[in-house]
């Protein structure tokens, strides 16, 4: 009797498997066929692909023969297709990943995503590296995109942060001011009580009786 459990598991992708599987989006995106995707990305890897050798790294994200990307060749692919390293991760829309540490039922797809872009603890030890990285450009001359290049970049990942935890970002900023207006409120020395004086009375004549 076939394991009906393991059937209800959700099918798990491979980080390679993601990457063949955007290789699809990204040349239906560019309205290419695999034979201009191969002639796109010829000067990119060194070489052509052959049409038989492209069409199979789109088809490997089911086959047991899954593409193995490397780091060259996915800088390739971003270069080509003119889309961000991170682009070639975004998972697709169902399954988990497949890790090592996880083979049958996988991990969320989340993890690939902070992996990618970081998270709130990770993304401080890349911002001080990429400053420093643009620092030194700036020493030698040859800050060609300068600094406020990268720090857009920053900026673009601190508004992603901000709508994962707010939402939308004029919503948050809404939100922000009114906690702001109320701690401003809260921040202001309480109005000193005053007790009101009554005028002084007059002394009332005393008039006398008579009998």
């Amino acid at each position: 009797m076939p394991n009906l459990a393991a059937k209800l598991l959700p099918r798990t992708w491979s980080p390679n498997q993601v990457v063949a599987h955007n290789l699809t989006r990204a040349r239906l995106l560019r309205g290419w066929t695999q034979d201009q995707a191969a002639e796109a990305l010829a000067p990119y890897l060194g070489s052509r692909l052959s049409l038989a050798s492209f069409s199979a790294i789109e088809r490997s994200i089911a086959g047991t023969r899954v593409k193995q990307f490397t780091a060259d060749e996915l800088v390739a692919l971003s270069r080509a297709f003119d889309l961000p390293l991170g682009w070639w991760f975004t998972p697709p829309e169902d399954g988990a990943m497949h890790t090592p540490d996880h083979p049958r039922t996988g991990v969320d797809f989340d993890e690939l995503v902070e992996v990618v872009l970081g998270t709130p603890d990770t993304l401080p030890a890349w911002t001080d590296a990429l400053e420093q990285w643009a620092a030194g450009r700036a020493r030698t001359g040859d800050a060609r995109r300068g600094g406020a290049h990268h720090a857009e970049q920053i900026e673009l990942r601190a508004r992603a942060l901000v709508r994962e935890r707010f939402g939308d970002i004029s919503s948050a900023r809404d939100v922000l001011r009114r906690i702001a207006d109320l701690l401003g409120e809260l921040d202001e020395p309480a109005p000193t009580a005053t007790v009101r004086e009554d005028p002084p009375r007059r002394p009332t004549r005393r008039t006398r009786s008579t009998t």
